[in-house]
């Protein structure tokens, strides 16, 4: 059963669609109303009410073109286009899905799934992980291990080519890093784990990122489990 209170912890923001330049319309949470209380071990954050991780991308109720709401109305670049076309060409959406109205997890997931296709088709591995990593949580959310550990095998992958592939700043690598020590922990990869958590704690173990202090407390803890 829904809040009564809950419609007043969203509102419906306009954006302007890259692609077709149709004005779609998105639930985004008031900010006064996020309210995070406990980080898992992977840092995903559980909400008390409503949950924001549902409404984190946009989805074009014309053309179905799907990004991160901070990504939505970039344009899209010229050579991208034909990929993005041809994504929009096999996408089939179900029948009854609605995007711009509250969402439970499954909707939520779908949006997800549609965001993984368009970053792919810009060449964006560093989104698509992030994308699968969300995925993983709202599984997580249901109780459904099976395609969690689904989701997060992909993110893992798009991981590793970001980590590869994506000229990463020193802002973002200490995040992908811990990502892959996490994930590969989570999947029962433990000598690639402590690789990746070893990297991250020698090559920032000077800067203050939350991410290096819980990849050093994750690689102590591997290490004792080891021994």
């Amino acid at each position: 059963m829904k809040s009564v209170n809950q419609p007043l912890q969203m509102y419906d923001k306009k954006y302007k669609c890259p692609i077709c330049s149709n004005i779609t319309v998105s639930k985004k949470v008031f900010t006064d109303k996020i309210i995070i209380k406990s980080y898992d071990e992977d840092m995903k954050p559980n909400y008390e009410g409503v949950n924001p991780l549902l409404y984190s991308v946009v989805v074009c109720s014309q053309c179905f073109y799907t990004a991160l709401e901070q990504d939505f109305e970039h344009q899209v670049s010229p050579i991208y286009m034909e990929e993005v076309r041809k994504v929009q060409n096999e996408i089939n959406i179900p029948e009854g899905i609605s995007f711009s109205q509250e969402r439970d997890h499954k909707t939520a997931i779908f949006a997800y799934a549609l965001a993984t296709l368009f970053y792919n088709a810009k060449k964006q591995p560093c989104r698509v992980a992030e994308m699968y990593l969300r995925m993983a949580w709202l599984y997580r959310e249901m109780s459904d291990k099976e395609n969690e550990l689904k989701a997060l095998a992909r993110a893992l992958v798009y991981f590793e080519e970001c980590y590869t592939k994506a000229n990463l700043d020193t802002e973002k690598e200490p995040m992908v890093l811990f990502y892959l020590g996490e994930i590969s922990y989570k999947l029962g990869k433990i000598e690639d784990a402590t690789k990746w958590f070893s990297r991250l704690v020698t090559d920032y173990r000077n800067v203050n990122s939350f991410y290096v202090k819980a990849g050093r407390d994750r690689w102590q803890s591997i290490r004792e489990e080891t021994r």
